[in-house]
């Protein structure tokens, strides 16, 4: 079956090849600034402390530029999937943003996806402290 779509001021037939013509009408509405509100109120923000034993042993995280933040992309072998499997009430999960890497967002300096993803980086033996954010 095959049917066109059209804007919410008009009302076009539309064939169908099993049946006579019929109507179709879609009507889009805009999302209100309230239920766009709402959804923020569903954030949820945690704190993770992590601790890497030496250089060799990797953060296992995919992440992507989102803006300001960093954005989980994966968990793989290494501290974070190390966390998650200690804590299953408080994973890292694909989608998490991270906005904050050991205090750097209450430091006064200006914060950025790369200075965070700097910020996991330059710390290679100690403690790792994120904050991050599930919507």
């Amino acid at each position: 079956m095959f049917l066109c779509c059209t804007d919410s001021s008009a009302s076009k037939p539309v064939e169908r090849l099993d049946e006579s013509p019929v109507k179709v009408s879609i009507v889009l509405e805009a999302t209100p600034a309230s239920a766009l509100s709402k959804a923020m109120d569903n954030k949820v923000s945690y704190v993770i402390e992590l601790r890497r034993n030496g250089p060799e042993e990797k953060m296992g995280l995919d992440v992507a530029h989102k803006g300001r933040f960093l954005k989980v992309k994966q968990v793989k072998e290494g501290v974070v999937m190390k966390w998650n499997e200690d804590h299953p009430e408080n994973q890292v999960r694909p989608n998490d943003l991270i906005i904050d890497v050991n205090g750097i967002a209450s430091s006064g300096v200006e914060i950025s996806s790369q200075k965070l993803l700097e910020g996991m980086a330059a710390v290679r033996d100690g403690a790792i402290t994120l904050t991050l954010m599930r919507f």
